[in-house]
């Protein structure tokens, strides 16, 4: 999919929204105008890519349709979900357990059918299109880069049956393309949960020093993000942290008990969820003495995020932020390349489209619209001349386009080192 025409495809809707009968949920997850919106420019889409019918089972995109909001994700695979959606909204049906029968009707704004037993959900789906005269080359099931089918994998071959003519359609970038740009009520949780992650890292390096543990610090982090707005759901508060040059290399595991000490730059990356968006910020601490390459790099890094930050504006291409954030760090005279991904979309997901980095695919290159959500952070990882990696030099910012450019919504945490 050209994801820039699919844009403009759901631009050029007039937003009033289609109708969704007559049914009204006791605890939608958004007033019901949110979804009519939504439903419109899915439709569109749909007849764009010559989908008569949608199979979907993955959290984000059954909740973003229909509203269906409950922590049974957390055992999905035990309990799984299938959202049927087609061009009118008064054949969608959502496929759940029994067991969740309440929260699915008081949720979700679509038809509801449970089921007992999961392996009689594949022969719920097919007497649904069948009864609707889909054919199979009109199926769509989320089956490409940045998509899973969130159900066991017998239930998934069943279902990937319904719609394989004779591959699978992927609806995937459907999906993507709707969420790439996000409404008013979702920019308002994006806030909250940025502004909570905020007060949670500034908690963290307030009370940062040397002896402490990377649990100690993160758990001070974590427990802030949840007392200043970030809400306990399926998206729990992720943080992680590694400090001293043994770890710097083992930089995504979780904080371990080793001591900060003298010396280190500690790495903080994570982020919270408020009512199911999420943010994510990335920190450094640097524990004095530093070593002036240390310091050099961070300077650098910083510079390259504030420069990328200040290239957001739409019509911009994503590929140009990165290569913004590379001519930075050349003209500072560092050699160690900018990471080949310096950002990403984020959501109802920590990783959404766009993907801030060069692409193979020119469609997937796409063009920032106000609305979009980007995370940018360019990335810094020299090596060591005894092996492994000096450090890890990065800062990142969340941050909303807008018609004139971008707001930076991280600003309470400005990009650079904190020394202690």
């Amino acid at each position: 999919m050209n994801f820039d025409a699919a844009l403009d495809i759901i631009d050029g809707l007039d937003g009033a929204g289609f109708g969704l009968g007559d049914r009204v949920p006791a605890a939608p997850d958004f007033p019901l105008p949110e979804y009519r919106r939504r439903y419109q420019r899915l439709a569109a889409l749909m007849d764009d890519g010559g989908f008569e019918a949608l199979i979907l089972t993955q959290e984000e995109a059954v909740r973003y349709l229909s509203g269906y909001n409950s922590v049974v994700w957390a055992v999905g695979r035990w309990l799984p979900t299938v959202l049927v959606v087609t061009r009118d909204p008064g054949d969608a049906v959502l496929f759940g357990s029994v067991f969740d029968g309440g929260c699915a009707a008081g949720t979700a704004w679509t038809q509801t059918v449970g089921y007992a037993e999961m392996e009689s959900l594949p022969g719920l789906v097919a007497g649904h299109l069948a009864r609707l005269g889909v054919a199979p080359g009109a199926v769509g099931v989320e089956y490409g880069p940045g998509s899973i089918m969130n159900v066991p994998q017998f239930i998934a071959a069943d279902l990937l049956k319904l719609a394989s003519d004779p591959m699978p359609r992927d609806a995937s970038p459907v999906i993507h393309a709707l969420r790439m740009v996000k409404s008013p009520a979702e920019i308002e949780r994006v806030r909250r949960a940025v502004a909570s992650a905020a007060a949670g890292y500034q908690a963290g390096l307030d009370a940062a020093k040397p002896g402490m543990t990377e649990k100690e610090l993160v758990s001070i982090i974590a427990s802030t993000m949840y007392s200043t707005g970030s809400t306990a759901g399926t998206r729990p508060v992720f943080v992680n942290s590694v400090s001293g040059r043994e770890r710097y290399a083992l930089v995504d595991t979780p904080a371990s008990d080793r001591r900060i000490a003298a010396g280190d730059v500690v790495f903080i990356d994570g982020g919270a969820a408020s009512d199911g968006y999420v943010s994510d910020i990335l920190r450094l601490i640097g524990v004095g003495p530093l070593r002036a390459e240390d310091r050099r790099y961070a300077e650098v890094a910083a510079a390259a995020t504030t420069t990328m930050v200040g290239a957001v504006r739409p019509g911009v291409r994503v590929c140009d932020l990165l290569r913004a954030a590379a001519a930075e760090v050349s003209a500072a005279g560092v050699t160690t390349p900018v990471g080949a991904v310096g950002g990403h979309g984020i959501g109802l997901e920590l990783w959404e489209r766009p993907l801030i980095k060069e692409h193979a695919d020119p469609d997937e290159d796409v063009s920032l619209r106000p609305g979009m959500v980007l995370c940018i952070e360019p990335i810094l990882a020299p090596p060591h001349p005894g092996g492994g990696l000096a450090g890890v030099f990065v800062f990142e910012q969340q941050v909303l386009v807008t018609a004139a450019g971008c707001e930076v919504l991280s600003a309470a945490l400005p990009a650079r080192l904190w020394e202690i």
